[in-house]
């Protein structure tokens, strides 16, 4: 009994597809469903939605330093600083945060004294800056630009996020109502082909 032949194989190798040629024979397929197409439409939209939001929380952060920064600055145009001893035993507030009496020597030479807040570790003795108004009274310190860019960042951060969640919200329900309306469509095709193949009346 004679072998059979093997089949001769090809000559040349087929070429390969390229990613690009197989994405736009996906786009051109006609087993491509309408709501195939909002789905990728909504998927490019919802990245450039959020890059969008990365950009806007940036720029949302920067404005918050810039106005924080203008504040501080507007508050050290009235304020300014000297030199106090502290006279009396830091202790704790309520709020949080110790506070002492301190003294210091005004303009005109004369000794002032008041209970302002400290920072931690210090103790009888110790040299504080206090922050004075116009009027030679204790005031509170200008924010520094440390807390003043953390206020910021914060501030990016979160309008980033909220925009984030926005955005998944919705591309959630949207896909939803794809994908119930994607139901109905089969639903109803059905009813029409079901008896046609399982011939039925």
């Amino acid at each position: 009994m004679a072998t059979p032949a093997a089949a001769p194989g090809p000559s040349v190798p087929a070429p390969r597809r390229s990613r690009l040629a197989v994405v736009l024979s996906r786009h051109r397929s006609m087993l491509r469903r309408p709501t195939d197409r909002w789905r990728s439409a909504l998927v490019k939209f919802q990245f450039l939605a959020v890059l969008a939001a990365a950009v806007l929380g940036t720029l949302i952060g920067m404005s918050v330093y810039q106005q924080g920064r203008a504040h501080t600055l507007d508050q050290a145009r009235h304020l300014h600083p000297v030199q106090a001893r502290i006279v009396g035993q830091p202790y704790m507030t309520g709020v949080g945060g110790e506070v002492a009496e301190v003294s210091w020597t005004a303009a005109d030479g004369k000794v002032q004294r008041s209970v302002v807040s400290v920072p931690a570790a210090v103790g009888p003795a110790d040299q504080v800056r206090v922050w004075l108004d116009a009027s030679g009274s204790p005031a509170a310190a200008p924010t520094s630009a440390l807390n003043t860019g953390g206020t910021a960042a914060l501030v990016g951060v979160l309008a980033m996020l909220g925009g984030d969640i926005v955005l998944v919200s919705a591309g959630s329900l949207v896909r939803w109502r794809l994908n119930r309306r994607d139901e109905e469509a089969w639903e109803a095709e059905w009813q029409v082909f079901e008896p046609l193949w399982s011939r039925r009346r």
